[in-house]
């Protein structure tokens, strides 16, 4: 949304209530650089308003995997915002992002006993962008995906942090070079190691993109995607079988094509 934001002269032309669409087919949906379907491919969609004084509301959802969040299939985000240009350089943004995994919980379990605790969050967030770069900053308000002392971790992790750096540059014709890194510190910790020796969640992502925008409102995309934490996440376990495990943060290369409506 920020890389398209109209500038100050381009405003009073543009149309006070803005609606759009999309559909996306990916291979793998990767958050953070952790695959979220355990390695299978899955379909996204949106439905998102703009008003022309730079609010915005977007409401978007994905296929997941009941091996990441038990019991549930898909994620459903809902995003309100307020976004605006300063000048023919810079953008800011703030905005309110809620995550929601139907039917995910954690007593749904195959091989533990778990009390009822939800993966669904809230989180705040604000970003600032000078050109093709964007540095944005969220914060939950909530516990953040269930981590709490039910689920056992020491404590509860509100007002954990993600720090996000992006560039987007556009080069030749309708090609997009995407290099983000992200920052997450989560403020508890495991009160038992994983198998991989660590209780620390904290880590950094990385994804480098390549997109090309085709007529029609189509566009396709291949990325490269891991999370850094490897002693915490390379061997995570299904939530169907205990013994079923995968370094759900390796590198990943990732297809998608999608059209905008």
């Amino acid at each position: 949304c920020l890389l398209t934001l109209t500038c100050p002269a381009q405003a009073a032309d543009a149309p006070e209530h803005g609606f759009s669409a999309s559909a996306t087919l990916v291979s793998d949906y990767l958050f953070k650089g952790m695959t979220q379907t355990w390695g299978r491919p899955t379909v996204q969609a949106s439905l998102d308003y703009s008003h022309a004084s730079g609010a915005y509301a977007s409401l978007w959802a994905s296929g997941v995997s009941s091996k990441v969040y038990a019991g549930a299939h898909s994620e459903v985000d809902l995003t309100v915002g307020y976004q605006q240009a300063i000048n023919d350089d810079w953008r800011y943004g703030v905005g309110v992002l809620s995550v929601f995994y139907p039917g995910g919980n954690y007593n749904k379990l195959a091989y533990a006993t778990l009390p009822r605790q939800t993966y669904d969050f809230t989180e705040a967030f604000a970003s600032i962008s000078y050109q093709w770069l964007t540095l944005k900053y969220s914060h939950t308000l909530t516990d953040l995906l269930g981590f709490n002392q039910k689920t056992g971790y020491q404590g509860n992790s509100r007002g954990s942090r993600y720090l996000d750096l992006s560039i987007d540059v556009p080069f030749a014709e309708h090609y997009l070079l995407g290099v983000h890194a992200g920052r997450q510190h989560v403020t508890t910790r495991l009160a038992v190691p994983t198998a991989g020796g660590s209780t620390n969640p904290d880590f950094t992502d990385y994804r480098v993109s390549l997109s090309q925008h085709f007529a029609g409102g189509w566009t396709g995309s291949l990325a490269l995607a891991w999370n850094g934490n490897t002693g915490f996440f390379n061997q995570t376990p299904s939530n169907h079988n205990l013994n079923d495990t995968r370094n759900v943060g390796k590198k990943r290369l990732v297809l998608s094509i999608g059209k905008t409506f």
